[in-house]
């Protein structure tokens, strides 16, 4: 994706770029991408490392073409954290329901919203270095982010946008828009990357 594609074309066309690079990536590539991604949400210095069993993080079930979660998944609930995933429902703000990937902790369960979550890892297509995210187009994320604490409320989780090095692109690459909601961090299968 070049920088003048990115900053002249919409986010439709975005997005169909980056779909199109992702569905050539053959099973092996994805399977590799999953096992990196928890290798390297896990790796020391990590913001999830430092959570106490109990600790609530809200991720998602990843499609076959996004980075893998499943593995991310059994590692943070094996570590004893409480892992949320979402569930849409309507137009409505994400529902949330405790994963029961390897988790003791009540699969099915209902929380409330993202509260006490300390990390949401958001599904993504991009996102550049000033944090700015491009989603699946659906809004669910957008509705549901705008829920929270403000920036800098001790009770708003740290935001991070899970994608692969090629769409961790550079500051101001994507269109924002002002329902965006801004991400602290990007998760690649290389490792973390703080935002803004």
């Amino acid at each position: 994706m070049d920088r003048a594609t990115r900053t002249t074309a919409g986010k439709p066309a975005l997005r169909a770029e980056v779909r199109a690079a992702r569905r050539r990536l053959d099973d092996d590539e994805r399977c590799g991408l999953d096992a990196a991604v928890a290798a390297a949400a896990l790796a020391e210095g990590s913001p999830l490392v430092a959570l106490a069993p109990g600790a609530v993080v809200a991720l998602y079930d990843s499609l076959p073409t996004e980075p893998g979660t499943r593995g991310l998944r059994a590692a943070l609930a094996a570590r004893g954290v409480v892992v949320l995933l979402p569930v849409v429902v309507g137009d409505a703000p994400l529902a949330w329901e405790v994963d029961g990937v390897d988790s003791a902790a009540g699969s099915g369960s209902r929380p409330e919203g993202l509260e006490g979550a300390a990390v949401v890892l958001l599904p993504a297509l991009a996102v550049d270095r000033s944090g700015t995210r491009l989603g699946q187009g659906g809004g669910h994320y957008d509705r549901t982010l705008a829920l929270l604490p403000p920036e800098g409320a001790p009770e708003r989780p740290w935001l991070a946008a899970v994608v692969r090095e090629p769409e961790l692109l550079p500051a101001g690459a994507l269109p924002r828009e002002p329902h965006d909601v801004l991400v602290d961090a990007a998760l690649t299968p290389a490792g973390w990357t703080r935002l803004r």
